[in-house]
């Protein structure tokens, strides 16, 4: 009987996956980057784990890790947009705020 091996990386992109949805809300780019990582990653063992399913465990890790980062990666591209519109809004606001103030 041939025993089964865990994948490669399943616990690190549960991990990965978990990190970007916790992270997403340091202003966006934390958790894009362990949600990219996280998903590289599943893919990588996704493949691995098609091409021969009876030799390997731990695909539910993959699998959960995956659905995490592609929420974290969705939360953190949102919170990103969201503060770059902020800050070009603000950018915008400032010469008239001086305008208003009687600076001109």
């Amino acid at each position: 009987m041939e025993t089964k091996e865990q994948l490669p990386n399943a616990t690190l992109i549960l991990v990965f996956g978990i990190l970007s949805i916790v992270s997403c809300f340091c202003y966006g780019i934390f958790g894009l980057i362990f949600g990219i990582i996280a998903l590289v990653l599943s893919k990588n063992a996704t493949t691995l784990y098609n091409a021969n399913p009876e030799m390997y465990t731990g695909y539910e890790n993959v699998k959960a890790g995956k659905i995490c980062a592609i929420i974290g990666v969705v939360l953190s591209a949102l919170l990103f947009l969201l503060m770059i519109i902020y800050f070009i809004f603000i950018g915008a606001m400032l010469p008239w705020s001086e305008i208003m103030e009687g600076g001109y």
